[in-house]
């Protein structure tokens, strides 16, 4: 055990608290101070060179004291060396004190025990151990210029016994807690880079982007701008639900890895949670443009049957903002308007699609369904529904009778009066359009608005009969979009009403059958002529589908 305190350490004094060894350090010297002026009248310091002994005694003293108050009052300016080096001055102080008294037979010699328990515990024990032979020598110096009997050297081979070994217990007791304190600080240490750690990935956590967020961006400058980009990987739910979970841990590892490659020294990446991930870079803006772009590409991946993006936005400090809050704030906005801008490009080419399938069954329809679509985001932007939700919005005016393709023609487009049997057939096409819509992920939010287009306001519509707000708004916004088109255009069992008839007919069937909120805002938006064209549309110009 001794030999682990003795052995060579990379830095001797870890875990030492060098404060609370300075401030000892300048008590104990002040103690001795005030014990060699207790002692001045016991032993006066003249038996070696008269009377100039008293000047000598008052220097030692008086330099003594002042480096006291210094270390006691400044701790923080003190070095581990310094105090070394204190500790040696003073053993040559007590023993000028002890030849100006005469030696041995003055009491000097005792203060010599607060020097060697200090550098005991103060110091690691390989340096006490070289300060050993230092105090050994000032205890046997009066031995070699003064007189000595038996009786002295058996008192200072006592006191050189009994104060090593007092200190030599508290050099290896003092190690010991420098060694706790070593070990606290490694494992508190360890428990910080776990706690800042994704298990994962192995990539800083939030908690770790933060507190690097929160520090770089005191450094940032508009030369060296810090870039945050957000990241959030697209198609990784539709992998992760076919492959199952373990296989989504083993691709999210993977992109984790290439991302740090990517990076290189230049940054450092995060993963925020889930398929989010985060790169934090004091790089120049050419720079910061070619790492986004890198990152991207690493958390890229494709195989048989899947296909693995990644959105992303970025914001640069102190550039867009200065405050670490608000710059992750800019990039998550511009990161979700990426991927949105994606999902509604790809929703708008499912959409597509599907009107090319029903204008091939009615070749005349796609005008009409053109028209419900594009009077449906009007009125939505007049009830002030997000720029975000208007293209679901648009595909579901466009798309709201898709189900209408399992129904057929023979219904659709019979001249008489539907049986009750012809009725139930009509009215699964809601159930039916929103499942085909969610066989499409870009159009998988628009299924249930389309599900609920024929439900009524007063609770009396299909499939589910729910009433008022139950109803998606966007479902009630078709619902009177759809009537009104119906009611303007001719059908096979009649003619078509005029625009002022079928306003009239929706405003007479507010409330029972269609959202009041939303007839009025069609109405104002029909006077105001912001859908004129639609509602003035010729009758002759299709032979529309049967509404239901």
């Amino acid at each position: 055990m001794l030999r682990d305190h003795f052995k060579k350490r990379e830095d001797p004094y870890a875990g030492a608290d060098i404060l609370s060894s300075a401030r000892l350090a300048g008590a104990l010297r002040l103690l001795g101070a005030v014990l060699a002026c207790a002692m001045l009248p016991l032993a006066p310091p003249t038996a070696a060179v008269g009377p100039v002994g008293w000047f000598l005694a008052g220097a030692i003293i008086v330099v003594s004291q002042i480096s006291a108050i210094r270390t006691a009052l400044a701790p923080h300016r003190v070095s581990h060396g310094e105090l070394l080096a204190y500790s040696y001055a003073t053993l040559v102080g007590i023993g000028g004190m002890e030849w100006l008294a005469g030696g041995r037979s003055s009491p000097y010699h005792q203060i010599f025990l607060l020097t060697a328990l200090y550098v005991a515990t103060a110091h690691p024990p390989r340096v006490f151990a070289f300060y050993t032979p230092a105090f050994v020598a000032a205890v046997a110096a009066p031995f070699f210029y003064g007189p000595w009997d038996g009786r002295a050297l058996g008192d200072a081979a006592l006191q050189v016994v009994i104060t090593l070994g007092l200190a030599m217990v508290a050099s290896v007791l003092m190690q010991g807690v420098r060694d706790q304190r070593v070990q606290m600080r490694e494992e508190g240490a360890a428990d910080r880079r776990a706690a800042e750690t994704d298990s994962l990935t192995a990539l800083g956590n939030r908690r770790a982007l933060m507190t690097d967020l929160e520090r770089r961006a005191r450094e940032a400058t508009l030369e060296r701008p810090l870039m945050l980009t957000l990241f959030d990987l697209d198609g990784f739910k539709a992998y992760n639900d076919a492959f199952g979970h373990p296989a989504g841990d083993a691709v999210l590892a993977l992109l984790a890895q290439r991302l740090r490659h990517a990076l290189g020294s230049d940054g450092r990446a995060y993963r925020m949670g889930g398929d989010e991930f985060c790169v934090l870079a004091s790089v120049s803006h050419a720079r910061a443009l070619e790492l986004v772009e890198a990152a991207a590409e690493a958390l890229s991946e494709e195989g048989d049957g899947f296909a693995i993006g990644a959105s992303r936005g970025t914001a640069l400090l102190p550039a867009d903002t200065p405050d670490p809050h608000q710059a992750l704030r800019v990039a998550d906005t511009r990161m979700y308007a990426r991927k949105n801008l994606r999902r509604t490009s790809a929703g708008r080419q499912s959409t597509d699609v599907l009107l090319s399938v029903l204008s091939e069954a009615d070749p005349l329809s796609g005008a009409q369904l053109g028209d419900v679509a594009e009077m449906c985001v009007a009125v939505g932007r007049e009830l002030g529904v997000d720029d975000a939700e208007l293209p679901h919005l648009r595909s579901a005016g466009a798309l709201h009778d898709i189900g209408k393709l399992a129904i057929p023609d023979a219904i659709l487009s019979k001249p008489g009066p539907l049986t009750e049997d012809e009725w139930a057939f009509v009215r699964r096409h809601t159930a039916i359009g929103e499942r085909i819509l969610r066989s499409a992920p870009a159009l998988a939010s628009v299924a249930p608005i389309v599900r609920s287009v024929h439900e009524r306001f007063d609770g009396g519509g299909y499939p589910d009969a729910i009433a008022g707000e139950q109803i998606p708004l966007a479902s009630r916004i078709v619902a009177v979009c759809d009537a009104f088109q119906a009611m303007v255009s001719d059908r096979p069992y009649r003619t078509a009403m005029s625009a002022e008839g079928a306003l009239a007919e929706l405003r007479a069937c507010a409330g029972t059958q269609f959202d009041p909120m939303v007839v009025d805002a069609f109405a104002r938006g029909l006077r105001d002529g912001r859908w004129t064209a639609a509602a003035s549309a010729a009758p002759s110009a299709w032979t529309p589908r049967r509404a239901s």
